[in-house]
C-alpha cells in the first residue's frame, strides 16, 4: 500500500490567490502534477487540512481543478481554516470523499477531524475517539494508521505548541496501551518533525506551499526550504516507510 500525504494548501476563491509571496494554486498545482507523474502506482491522496485559506466554496472547486489527473481515491479532512460543510460538498463526487476511515488489507487508516470551532487549536471529537477506541478493541488483526491535521505533541515551538490538540493525551495514552498503532501523521506546522511512542512512527508533513523554520520561537517564514509531499509505504507485517519529497 502506497498513499501520499499532502497537507496545508491554503487555496483561496481565486487562482491568483496569494499569500506569504506564494501563489497557493501554483504551488499545490506543481505538487500535485508531480505526483501525477511520477505515482502512478499510487493507492490513496491523503489531503490533511487547510485545503483552503478563506473556506469558500471556490477554494474547493479549485481543489477538485488541481487534482484532476489523480487517478485514485482521495481522502479530504478539515483544518482549522477549513469549512466542513463545504469539504463535505466538495467529497461528493466519486473519487474525493471525507469518510472517518477506510480500510486496505490488514491496514485501517483513521482521520480525525481535529477542527476545533472558532479556534486554532485541535481538538480530538469525543464521538470519534470512541469510534476509534471500538475499532481498536474488535480489529486484533490488523495495524491501524492515524491521520490529523493539528499535531498531537510539542515540537518545539512556543507559537505552534500553543495550537497543539488540547486533548491530545487521549490519543498518546491510547497509542502506548496498543502495539498496533504504527503511525501518525499530521499537517499545520508547515515544516517536518519526526519523533516515536511505543511501536509507533510520528511525523509532520510539509505545507504545499510556504514553509515555517523549525523549532523558532514565532511563526518564521523558512523562505529556503521548498514545498513538499509524503509518502508512506505499508507492509503487510505492520512496518512503514516513509520519506519526504520537497519541490526543487
Amino acid at each position: 500500500m502506497k498513499i501520499i500525504q499532502i497537507t496545508d494548501l491554503h487555496l483561496g476563491c481565486d487562482k491568483d490567490y496569494s499569500t506569504f509571496d506564494v501563489n497557493t494554486y501554483q504551488s499545490a498545482r506543481m505538487i500535485v502534477n508531480h505526483i501525477a507523474e511520477l505515482h502512478k502506482d499510487l493507492d490513496a491522496l491523503v489531503i490533511s487540512g487547510d485545503i483552503s485559506d478563506d473556506a469558500t466554496k471556490e477554494s474547493y472547486s479549485n481543489l477538485l481543478d488541481i487534482t484532476d489527473k489523480i487517478d485514485t481515491d482521495i481522502y479530504l479532512m478539515p483544518g482549522n481554516h477549513d469549512s466542513v460543510k463545504e469539504i463535505k460538498e466538495c467529497a461528493s463526487s466519486n473519487k474525493v470523499n471525507s469518510e472517518l476511515y477506510f480500510t486496505h488489507g490488514n491496514w485501517i487508516y483513521f482521520m480525525f477531524n481535529t477542527k476545533k470551532d472558532n479556534s486554532p487549536n485541535g481538538v480530538l471529537k469525543e464521538n470519534e475517539i470512541e469510534i476509534f477506541r471500538d475499532m481498536l478493541s474488535k480489529n486484533k488483526d490488523k495495524y491501524f494508521m492515524v491521520f490529523l491535521h493539528h499535531h498531537p505533541v510539542e515540537i518545539g515551538s512556543p507559537t505552534m505548541d500553543k495550537m497543539i490538540i488540547e486533548n491530545a493525551n487521549i490519543l498518546l495514552d491510547l497509542i502506548q496501551q496498543n502495539k498496533l498503532i504504527r503511525g501518525v501523521s499530521w499537517g499545520h506546522i508547515h515544516n517536518v518533525f519526526e519523533t516515536g511512542l511505543n511501536n509507533a512512527k510520528l511525523f509532520s508533513t510539509p505545507s504545499t506551499c510556504y514553509q515555517s523554520k523549525p523549532k523558532s520561537e514565532t511563526f518564521v517564514i523558512d523562505n529556503e526550504e521548498k514545498p513538499g509531499y509524503r509518502i508512506i509505504y505499508f507492509s503487510s507485517n505492520g512496518d512503514l516507510e516513509t520519506e519526504v519529497i520537497r519541490m526543487s
